[in-house]
């Protein structure tokens, strides 16, 4: 019996002891020889918990009482902490978080990849709340906006996620105030915002022609006056409508101007993309003579940066409207002549790409990269490889692939780009070997 909604115990409650974290953000203790994951426990604790899902090497239990707290333990802030799962570690220090995150991505490499390479220290945020620029939100028969509890369609609703700006919450009360009474069609909203302080959002499923400044003035007027700059609409088809206000929202990131369209991928914190994105820069170390490929390369942030010290750039992106944004973007920028941007799935498009990479970055969703890319990257032997990875388990096992094909981990980076979460981004850069590595010479 696997109840994980309603929690179901299988057994009387016992007490457990916590060794460390998982990467998902439980604890994890030994019970008659079994791992056992408890959400909420930390390492050193001693906490009652209640077995709800067992399987045969494995079980996982909720936690009903910390009998033994940790000194690293702290008072969540959030007021729906408990209930949400979209923040796993908010009831431990930052600095614990950060070195936890370090160490799964130490795991992941020792484990997955069978590599033996020194993992630098998490770098963190100074203020570590208020990072977020984009929510996404569902929508309850009522009107209430909120979060779907974490593994659930359960609603969670909110009225200050702290993840988010002031501003941004909002924007949200505004938004579910004026939905109370209509528009039952909007099931699902997105807000982003800006460095500026402006503010995006975007309705799915909406009656856009209802749903106008000339029916609805007050509404559109407050939004206006809280920074929000224009609201969009989406059908079931993926077509997407202006509603209200300007066309063009834009964000900035190493001192570029960015245009980002609704349906755009981009960076959700601000602050630490331009250090994530300032690793890679510094690994591709460019002298203005290679060929770089910018692969996965969305709206074309990175593929800008690097153009400005390469001889050429070539980006590859499927989003069809993230390619139109990073063509845009090249010419507002003043980047152009030297990069272009090719519309389709990687491991399609870089076959028929003729010219030889001297330095290849790459950005692939939590999947990793497609044994193409990886199989091709081993044909093609770039001197430099620098990987961007959200997920250490499908970095792990690609750095293993490439690592067994002729390159060396230079350097492993991780970045917190999601405090608070179970999530940590990893800069790794790849030198291929050199033909003298490893032998050994006898006299």
């Amino acid at each position: 019996m696997n109840n994980t909604s309603d929690y179901d115990p299988l057994s009387e409650s016992s007490n457990l002891e916590c060794l460390r974290l998982i990467s998902e953000g439980s604890g994890v203790g030994y019970m008659n020889g079994i791992a056992t994951f408890v959400p909420g426990l930390l390492p050193g604790e001693t906490g009652e918990v209640e077995v709800y899902e067992t399987k045969k090497k494995w079980q996982r239990a909720r936690l009903l009482k910390v009998i033994q707290p940790s000194p690293n333990r702290i008072n969540a802030p959030c007021s729906v902490y408990e209930g949400c799962g979209g923040c796993q570690l908010q009831h431990t220090t930052y600095g614990e978080t950060l070195q936890w995150k370090q160490r799964w991505v130490e795991d992941a490499l020792s484990r997955i990849g069978k590599l033996s390479v020194e993992v630098k220290p998490t770098l963190g945020m100074a203020t570590p709340w208020r990072y977020r620029n984009k929510a996404r939100l569902h929508r309850e028969p009522t009107g209430k906006l909120g979060y779907f509890k974490e593994k659930s369609k359960a609603l969670i609703h909110f009225q200050d996620c702290l993840l988010l700006s002031e501003r941004m919450n909002r924007w949200i009360r505004l938004t579910e105030e004026f939905l109370t009474d209509g528009f039952a069609e909007i099931h699902t909203l997105t807000f982003r915002e800006n460095t500026k302080g402006e503010g995006l959002l975007l309705l799915e499923g909406p009656p856009t022609k209802a749903l106008s400044a000339e029916e609805n003035p007050e509404f559109f007027q407050a939004l206006a006056k809280e920074g929000l700059r224009s609201v969009w609409g989406i059908d079931a088809e993926g077509s997407l409508d202006l509603v209200w206000g300007d066309e063009v929202f834009s964000q900035t990131i190493l001192d570029m101007n960015f245009e980002v369209s609704p349906l755009s991928f981009l960076q959700v914190n601000p602050l630490q993309t331009d250090v994530l994105y300032s690793h890679v820069l510094a690994g591709a170390a460019l002298t203005g003579q290679e060929i770089v490929w910018d692969l996965y390369s969305g709206i074309g942030t990175l593929a800008l940066a690097l153009a400005k010290k390469a001889k050429k750039v070539t980006g590859i992106e499927e989003n069809p409207f993230a390619v139109e944004d990073a063509i845009q973007n090249a010419l507002s920028n003043n980047v152009i002549g030297h990069v272009e941007f090719l519309k389709g799935k990687v491991e399609a498009r870089m076959m028929k790409i003729e010219e030889q990479p001297d330095v290849v970055v790459l950005d692939p969703p939590r999947t990793g990269m497609h044994p193409v890319v990886v199989n091709r990257l081993l044909e093609l032997k770039p001197r430099r490889i620098i990987y961007v990875s959200c997920d250490p388990g499908t970095l792990a096992r690609d750095l293993g692939v490439l690592t067994q094909g002729g390159y060396k981990v230079d350097s492993v980076q991780p970045v917190d780009m999601f405090p608070w979460t179970q999530h940590v981004e990893t800069v790794t850069c790849l030198q291929k070997k050199d033909i003298w590595d490893g032998l050994v010479v006898r006299v």
